[in-house]
């Protein structure tokens, strides 16, 4: 007697099978097992790990994964075995906290990825014996051999997906560089009054090219982006060239002597201001006429060449995230979602020096005096004070923090640690604490 279903047939209750999923069951099917002594099931379930976010599977994948993973035995992944665990429904309900309904669509939806086979008995009931060497004798469940058969598959997954997060990284570095750029060159522009007319669409193009940044999720069409942002800081690039007039790259003077250029601070009334802790609303007097004061000036006009020093040991153990989160100003001119030195260099020699008035040659000097890490620390430390902290501007005060630290005199970290404190609502103390304060990125 033969069984010929109809669209009217009524179901019997057994499981309904997909081309997927007898791939799936002919791969398990082909597995023989490991050789002896080297069945090692974490390390499948590692790899599984890492190319779980690729695999596009339903929520609580990998935690049911790896309950199922901790039921076998290595010697279950040997030859002459089978991995395979029968936990009930009602038991899988019970672990991952969801209803019965959704444990039967989660089953199913790791049968037909190819995770897993599900092995049925005659009666349809998941149980399994061992002997007392704690060998499989016989078993109906969750056969895991999927997991060892695509372990090659799941780590060039996970290869492939960290060189294109490494891509994806670059293009955005890139990208920022551009519009940073293009910014940069339309404020130059302003300033010398020389905008062409077309500049206002240029703005709103690039403005539109920067926005499709953080939705965009493939590197070919972040690359498109990044291509469009670069030919436009390439013309913004002209555009300067044509409105600055040439400079003269042969320096005038006798033929044999040589042209010194002086790379030391200018302090001039213009950016001289007095540094943290001798200046402010409440202070009283001119504290450069003081008697350490001129003693320094009278020792050094400019900025020693040599620096002699100590570093700063606690500053260069500053987290990035904790700097952004004391500086804001600073925080508002950074992109990346989580940013390395190198970002965060970037906006502070850039957009925070142009926000807060530090002239390039400053900035490149400190550079230079207290490497670029530092440098950016004592701009984002300038940038947290009020413009009325101020006696003659930021730069001044930015000129006299730099040659502070060159003699030995600016304690940054107890600048950074007062910011903490105002931040986080510390008692005031000098002291670094044995228990820091708790902070939002770690």
């Amino acid at each position: 007697m033969s069984f010929e279903p109809t669209p009217n047939a009524i179901s019997s209750g057994l499981r309904r099978f997909t081309p997927a999923m007898l791939a799936a069951r002919d791969q398990a099917d082909a597995f023989k097992g490991v050789p002896r002594r080297s069945g090692k099931p974490f390390r499948y379930l590692a790899a599984f790990q890492e190319a779980e976010p690729y695999l596009g599977l339903p929520p609580h994948s990998y935690k049911f994964i790896a309950w199922l993973v901790k039921q076998t035995m290595p010697h279950d992944w040997e030859e002459g075995s089978r991995p395979i665990c029968w936990p009930s429904a009602a038991r899988q309900a019970e672990f991952l906290r969801i209803s019965l309904a959704r444990v039967k669509v989660l089953n199913r939806a790791l049968y037909e990825a190819g995770i897993f086979v599900m092995r049925d008995s005659p009666t349809g009931k998941r149980y399994g014996r061992r002997d007392p060497d704690k060998r499989i004798i016989e078993a109906y469940g969750f056969d895991l051999s999927p997991l060892a058969c695509r372990y090659d598959e799941f780590i060039r997954l996970a290869a492939e997906a960290k060189a294109e997060r490494e891509e994806m990284k670059g293009l955005r570095r890139r990208a920022t560089c551009a519009r940073r750029a293009v910014w940069q060159i339309g404020e130059t522009l302003t300033t010398l009054e020389a905008l062409p007319p077309e500049w206002p669409l240029f703005a709103a193009e690039t403005a539109e090219l920067v926005a499709l940044i953080r939705p965009t999720e493939r590197p070919d069409e972040l690359a498109l982006i990044v291509h469009g942002l670069e030919s436009r800081r390439i013309q913004a690039e002209a555009w300067l060239r044509e409105a600055t007039p040439p400079v003269e790259t042969s320096p005038k003077g006798l033929e044999n002597e040589p042209h010194i250029i002086s790379t030391n601070l200018c302090f001039n009334p213009k950016d001289t201001v007095i540094a943290a802790g001798e200046s402010g609303p409440g202070g009283t007097g001119n504290p450069l006429s003081s008697p350490t004061a001129l003693a320094t000036e009278t020792e050094d006009e400019g900025l020693r060449e040599s620096v002699d020093f100590k570093p700063f040991e606690r500053v260069k153990k500053l987290h990035p995230g904790e700097l952004l989160e004391l500086a804001p100003r600073l925080a508002a001119h950074v992109d990346q979602r989580y940013p390395d030195w190198r970002d965060i260099v970037d906006a502070g020699g850039i957009c925070l020096r142009l926000e807060l008035g530090v002239s390039e040659s400053l900035w490149g000097e400190a550079c230079r005096i207290v490497g670029r890490q530092l440098a950016v620390v004592i701009l984002a430390v300038v940038s947290t004070k009020p413009t009325e902290h101020f006696t003659r501007g930021a730069g001044g005060y930015f000129a006299a923090m730099v040659k502070r630290a060159q003699s030995g005199e600016l304690h940054l970290d107890r600048s950074l640690w007062k910011l903490r404190r105002d931040r986080w609502d510390r008692p005031a103390t000098i002291r670094a604490p044995a228990r820091a304060p708790v902070r939002p990125w770690a």
